[in-house]
């Protein structure tokens, strides 16, 4: 295989090793089509669903309604577990786009922003790295996650924690043969992961900053540590402006964002109150088999592979210091989610990304069939069971369905979403032809095939999720038993879901009993399990209503009225 050019402009680094080009790469055009085709479907067309899009959107919503662009309120409370980036520009693209879009479909435009910006510096970073050609793939390898596919469609704080990752880990590559420019990226991304999410990723990037010089000579420069000095500085007015301004403005929700939310959530004194406990830190390891894979063992093939070259070669030192930190964070961390481990993807498919350019041929032919045959399995039970459900009316009778999807549910025909399911499988199926004169096609059919489930996912199923996952249906039912004169509802149990959606849905904001114990209203919203149901609260209050979401066969919500 003839050997490619260096990387160009950082031919002349030490920190950069080039290795040999891809054969007959995916093209830019089809590579870019296949990005925009996982990164669209799913953004527009359906309600904020449960868990984090409903309180996401509602803070934005508030934002919006009261120009408040500095304290965060969830259905009309201080609201201080994030930072307000994601809010700002899903609040800006939702007024932007409100002549077009529902405000919500207009917000979750956000997400597909710091998406793109995620895959730009993930690609930017291995093609600095690799060599030319090598950055699709550290992006292919990026989407093929399962881990990623889910979070990267939704309202959620995560999706600018991982493209602040991004941003830095370009900056961190750059930082010898361009200082200057490395620095500023480097203080973008901890900025942006910072506003973003809070202090895990300007830690991170921050403890990786300085292993990198103690474990490997080649990082002991002047030019690096003149890039980490631009980099502070640059990170400075990212960090320093909202903080201040929000202690300047309210010292204890200051308090309650930075001690509890961020301090407290690490060490675990605030874990009780707030949730999202790390019960089994190590359980992290075997959320990585699922949450990272296929990149995982992609990246531990290519270390292996390269295992001889890890003392000079920059790309496998970054690649393996920033993801040890990363999951060292999350191991000691007394709260987790897996959506917090999304950062650890970025510095994988850096790591993955020249060997899912170079599997051996035989290899991938193999995955490639593999690859086809499952995710051609799967879109066909898509297909099978929006056909059967337009058919029937009903959904079939399959437990693995039934326990998350109501069965009752009346598959409405969409022409347009049908058409787009049409033509994605169509390309799929003549992608076919294709995929065989690519030497590194595992991936790219891998993708494509994840890509096309997707496409049919939020297309074809899209309104029976929507349906199981939104609070309209509920809210709905429930408004014509709620007063129109009364003055007040109170709340019992009620989570941040339910009060974000009856905030934007009926514009109703609860008094929660649990920080106001002596309220006195005449309407109260009891949340519950089906399991438990309450009884009356006193002799005066009868019961008017009850409900749920159609997809939720715990949870259960009781309006009583005196």
């Amino acid at each position: 295989m003839a050997k490619n050019l260096q990387p160009d402009r950082l031919a002349s680094s030490e920190l950069n090793q080039a290795v040999e080009s891809p054969r007959l790469p995916i093209s830019f055009g089809w590579f870019l089509l296949l990005a925009t085709a996982y990164v669209l479907p799913g953004l527009i067309g359906h309600d904020p669903w449960k868990q984090d899009e409903t309180y996401v959107f509602d803070i934005l919503y508030r934002m919006l309604q009261n120009h408040d662009w500095v304290v965060p309120h969830l259905a009309g409370e201080p609201f201080m577990e994030k930072p307000p980036l994601y809010y700002w520009l899903g609040a800006a693209l939702a007024h932007s786009f409100s002549g077009w879009l529902p405000l919500h479909d207009g917000a979750r435009l956000a997400t597909g922003v710091f998406m793109a910006i995620t895959f730009l510096f993930a690609g930017l970073t291995a093609r600095h790295a690799w060599g030319t050609g090598h950055g699709r793939y550290a992006v292919l390898v990026l989407m093929s996650c399962f881990g990623l596919l889910y979070e990267s469609h939704i309202m959620i704080t995560d999706v600018p924690m991982l493209a602040g990752f991004s941003i830095a880990s370009y900056g961190f590559i750059l930082s010898r043969a361009r200082p200057l420019a490395a620095g500023i990226w480097l203080g973008v991304g901890v900025g942006v992961g910072f506003l973003g999410k809070g202090v895990l990723v300007p830690g991170a990037v921050g403890v990786t900053a300085l292993l990198l010089p103690l474990l490997f000579q080649n990082w002991r420069s002047k030019t690096y540590a003149h890039s980490l000095g631009v980099a502070f500085v640059v990170a400075l007015p990212w960090l320093l402006i909202w903080p201040i301004a929000l202690y300047l403005r309210d010292p204890h929700q200051f308090y309650v964002w930075f001690w509890l939310n961020n301090v407290g959530r690490y060490l675990g004194f605030s874990v009780a109150e707030l949730g999202a406990p790390n019960n089994e830190p190590w359980s992290w390891l075997k959320t990585l088999l699922w949450f990272a894979f296929p990149a995982l063992f992609l990246a531990l093939a290519s270390v292996w592979q390269r295992r001889h070259d890890i003392r000079r070669s920059a790309p496998l030192q970054l690649g393996l210091v920033s993801f040890g930190v990363y999951l060292a964070v999350l191991l000691t961390s007394a709260s987790a989610r897996a959506s917090y481990g999304l950062p650890m993807l970025v510095a994988l498919a850096l790591l993955a990304a020249p060997q899912a350019a170079t599997l051996p041929a035989a290899l991938s032919r193999w995955l490639d069939w593999g690859a086809r045959l499952f995710f051609g399995t799967l879109a066909a039970l898509f297909w099978g069971v929006w056909g059967s459900m337009i058919a029937t009316g009903h959904a079939p009778h399959w437990t693995f369905l039934t326990r998350v999807l109501p069965v009752d549910f009346v598959m409405p025909f969409l022409p347009l979403a049908v058409a787009v399911a049409a033509v994605a499988t169509l390309v799929w199926l003549a992608a076919w032809y294709g995929l065989p004169r690519l030497y590194e096609r595992s991936i790219v059919s891998f993708v494509a095939g994840l890509t096309l489930c997707w496409v049919l996912f939020a297309t074809l199923w899209l309104p029976w999720l929507d349906n199981a996952k939104s609070y309209r249906s509920v809210f709905v039912a429930m408004q014509p038993n709620l007063p129109v004169q009364r003055n007040c509802v109170e709340s019992i149990g009620l989570g941040e879901s339910e009060r974000g959606m009856l905030d934007y849905f009926l514009g109703v904001q609860t008094l929660r009993r649990e920080i106001h114990p002596d309220i006195d209203c005449d309407v109260v919203l009891v949340e519950g399990s089906a399991d438990t149901p309450p009884g009356l609260l006193a002799p005066a209050w009868r019961q008017v209503w009850q409900g749920g979401r159609p997809g939720d066969n715990k949870g259960r919500l009781w309006l009583f009225v005196r």
